[in-house]
């Protein structure tokens, strides 16, 4: 057993000891298991889940990942539990990245937008496949 841990901002969303945890990284979706080498990675938005269950999975966005051998923490700028996800809010965020994408006028404005583009684009995706009926 592995202790996970998910923190956000707000606090303490999710801490339970599992068999494994498959983690959306920068670069690829990464499984860990108990006795998993050091690692420091970067989150990106997309969904946490623990033995393999997809659909008991914490949606996150952005942040950073810290495993060791004992425990995995996940410290995300946001993390929900899929169904607590506002679908209309998020829809609006797409939009309003998808405009303001379309005028940004420098480098820093356009990677701000699309950081936020994503961000909804990935929650909305979740919603649609593990969500609201």
């Amino acid at each position: 057993m592995i202790k996970v841990e998910i923190v956000t901002p707000k606090g303490l969303h999710f801490s339970r000891e599992v068999n494994s945890v498959n983690i959306p990284t920068a670069e690829v979706e990464i499984g860990v298991l108990e006795k998993h080498m050091y690692l420091m990675t970067l989150l990106k938005p997309g969904l946490v889940y623990f033995d393999g269950k997809m659909e008991n999975g914490i949606a996150v966005t952005y942040g950073f990942v810290d495993i060791t051998p004992e425990k995995v923490i996940i410290l995300a700028e946001e993390a929900y539990n899929v169904g607590d996800i506002d679908p209309g809010k998020e829809k609006e965020l797409f939009d309003q990245a998808m405009k303001k994408l379309a005028t940004a006028q420098t480098m820093e404005e356009m990677e701000e937008y699309e950081k936020l583009r994503e961000r909804a684009r990935t929650l909305l995706e979740l919603v649609e496949r593990f969500g609201r009926v």
